[in-house]
């Protein structure tokens, strides 16, 4: 191995199977990563590890760094943070390696509103953490509504330990090790699901549309977005990931097609209306559109016209693909329009605002970060799809 490559070794790593590396790869194994893994995905990606030539595909070369090594962190603030625990990822968005948080450059910070839960290992540590930063943690931690350790926001709705700048201070001055769990997952999901045809478990992953990077990596795809598939050769497309799992759909559902007749319109808002409210501001806006319909259509269906080609089918797909796992109990037609209903909904929202990134995440943190939103939503949609008896 040369001189270069930096290498931790974990516990049950195959250090033999491990081969040449370029020079420039870091290797910073998790546990049960099999370095014989590097080989296979060296001939069938080239490209990507081929990190001295004068033109490497970066976008190969991001998923390379994803499967065989932990992420790089910017100088003075960690921001490409992987869970302690990383699930074994089989299927992803090809942009999902690439996926760093804005930190401070982020317009809507994930840092306020919600409940932050602290797992038992990392509220253990901060019990103990010594001097004035951890008098702080202590000072700042609660129990919340279901006996679970929380932060507790601050007067304006913010993790205490969001500074002036937008950084988190326990990154700065504890490292990213210091983090609880949700924090150092957050924004990704992994969903879990079966493929029939090879009689395995399957891992979704992905990041959440709450996250304002994860719209705007969507609008940066030239084309319709593509799947990676741990150890094996080639991308998929969308349809060819419904095929892996066993699943299909008529080919007027593969794409988003924008539609505002009235009465489509008013039953989206209709069954946005018996979701959860993440807010009071979510209940205002949802009354103010329902009382501009018909002007909100008519503005809606115009910016649909002038967004990047294929943003509004990888937009649907997105959607459709967190939702994947539930086709085992919903029908795979009822998804479709679950998410061909959010999209409407989100086009809605943008003519309402004039703010196409926050009108997804403000989607997304009402219903994709609310499952019982979710559910809501499938049934609903299932029922009107079941004939009266």
């Amino acid at each position: 191995m040369s001189k270069s490559v930096s290498c931790r070794y974990e516990p049950h790593c195959c250090h033999d199977e491990w081969g040449n590396f370029p020079q420039t790869v870091s290797c910073r194994h998790e546990p049960h990563c099999c370095h014989g893994e590097w080989e296979t995905f060296r001939k069938q990606f080239p490209a990507a590890v081929n990190r001295t030539a004068a033109a490497p595909d970066r976008k190969l070369s991001a998923i390379v760094s994803f499967l065989f090594a932990l992420p790089s962190y910017p100088a003075g603030q960690e921001t490409h943070l992987l869970p302690r625990s990383f699930p074994m990822i089989t299927i992803f968005p090809t942009f999902f390696p690439s996926f760093a948080c804005k930190a401070d450059k982020c317009r809507h910070t994930c840092c306020q509103k919600w409940e932050i839960d602290i797992d038992e290992d990392t509220a253990e540590t901060y019990r103990h953490t010594p001097g004035p930063l951890g008098d702080e943690l202590r000072a700042w931690m609660t129990t919340g509504d279901e006996g679970s350790t929380c932060f507790r926001l601050n007067d304006q709705g913010y993790c205490h330990f969001l500074n002036e700048k937008g950084l988190c201070r326990l990154i700065l001055e504890m490292g990213p090790s210091s983090l609880c769990q949700i924090c150092r997952d957050h924004p990704r999901f992994y969903k879990f699901t079966y493929d029939n045809q090879r009689e395995e478990d399957v891992t979704l992953a992905g990041t959440g549309l709450a996250c304002e990077e994860t719209v705007e990596q969507l609008l940066a795809e030239k084309g319709e977005m593509v799947f990676a598939v741990k150890g094996e050769k080639g991308l998929l497309s969308f349809e060819d990931l419904l095929s892996r799992l066993s699943l299909s759909l008529p080919r007027r559902l593969l794409h988003f097609h924008p539609s505002f007749q009235k009465d489509q319109v008013h039953q989206v808002l209709q069954l946005l209306e018996e979701t959860n409210p993440i807010d009071q501001e979510w209940t205002k806006s949802l009354s103010f559109m329902e009382d501009h319909e018909e002007e909100l259509s008519r503005k809606a269906e115009r910016l649909a016209e002038n967004l990047p080609p294929h943003f509004l089918t990888n937009l649907y797909r997105y959607i459709f693909y967190r939702q994947l796992d539930e086709c085992e109990a919903y029908d795979i037609e009822d998804a479709a329009c679950y998410s061909s209903e959010s999209v409407t909904f989100i086009l809605l929202e943008y003519a309402r605002t004039g703010n196409l990134i926050r009108s997804v995440t403000r989607w997304s943190e009402q219903v994709e970060y609310d499952t019982e939103n979710v559910y809501i939503l499938l049934d609903r949609i299932s029922e009107m799809d079941t004939p009266a008896e």
